[in-house]
């Protein structure tokens, strides 16, 4: 009896392994956009992308290091920032939307860090935020189809 419990312990687990081994595990597909939901998204990627083309901008205000500027740049123009990538990232299916998000909670925080580093009148750790913002930017974008 005991053999015979021991020979369908081992069938089962052997079954198990089998079934598990096979590929059950969803397989990663590039995210498809109908022509309506990209038309959706491209109402809204001009707005995000003049904000992208006016970085370099703030570029010049660390460089110049006009602290002012710079942080009134960031509650400015970059005030809008939040809601257009908002309003994208919302429209982004699955990794892509993930992914956008991400991008755009490092870039905030990045905006955030630099305003604060141009409030203490530092160039350097200003600069690279900067540079970070725009990685995290560029980032956010990548994921945006075209």
């Amino acid at each position: 009896m005991i053999r015979l419990r021991s020979a369908l312990l081992a069938l089962v687990m052997a079954a198990a392994i089998a079934l598990t081994s096979l590929g059950f595990a969803p397989v990663a597909q590039a995210e498809t956009y109908s022509s309506a939901q990209k038309s959706q998204i491209e109402i809204f990627v001009p707005g995000v992308q003049d904000l992208r083309d006016r970085l370099p901008e703030l570029e010049r205000y660390i460089e110049g290091k006009r602290w002012r500027e710079i942080q009134t740049f960031i509650h400015g123009p970059l005030g809008e920032l939040r809601e257009r990538l908002s309003r994208v990232s919302r429209r982004l299916k699955g990794s892509d939307r993930a992914t956008a998000e991400a991008a755009a909670k490092d870039l905030f925080k990045h905006l955030v860090a630099m305003d604060e580093f141009a409030g203490q009148f530092d160039y350097k750790r200003a600069g690279n935020e900067y540079l970070a913002a725009v990685k995290a930017f560029d980032q956010f974008l990548s994921v945006v189809p075209q």
